[in-house]
């Protein structure tokens, strides 16, 4: 004898996922109780809610305020909600360019853009490096390669 009932596929890791993400928000409002079946047909809207980043704290914060006294459909109260609230899609964030600076003239690291002292005509200040010596034409050529992106390594001490 075959059983009445058809074949399922078991639902694959994102959908499940999903619905346990949903069980978690929704598990502090006994209104809104759903079976398994019902938390699987829902799983793919609140998985459109976990592919932009959000977890199940931020599904019980659109789910939860703000019910109505009476439900007499908590599949539709939350198919409407995980529909209806979805946040919009943010564009990835672009890493922002590092904000350095080199003087135009000679290339000597500079807080804003434009020239350094010296190019400016101001005396150069002496600075110390390690135990107390003063830097070196070499030293610097090194740490301002050492400054620039990786593509643009040239060093030429001499």
């Amino acid at each position: 004898m075959k059983p009445d009932s058809p074949s399922v596929e078991p639902p694959d890791e994102q959908t499940r996922a999903a619905a346990l993400a949903l069980h978690q928000a929704l598990r502090p409002e006994p209104r809104l109780r759903l079976g398994e079946a019902e938390a699987l047909a829902l799983a793919p809207l609140a998985a459109r809610w976990l592919a932009r980043g959000f977890g199940a704290a931020e599904l019980a914060q659109a789910l939860l305020p703000g019910l109505p006294e009476r439900i007499h459909s908590p599949r539709a109260v939350v198919r409407t909600r995980l529909r209806d609230k979805l946040p919009p899609a943010c564009a990835p964030e672009r890493p922002q360019a590092s904000k350095r600076h080199e003087c135009a003239n000679c290339g000597d690291p500079v807080p804003r853009s434009g020239l350094c002292g010296p190019c400016q005509g101001r005396p150069k200040p002496a600075v110390k490096v390690g135990g107390g010596q003063a830097s070196t034409p070499t030293g610097a050529a090194l740490a301002r390669a050492g400054l620039r992106p990786t593509g643009d390594r040239v060093v030429s001490v001499g």
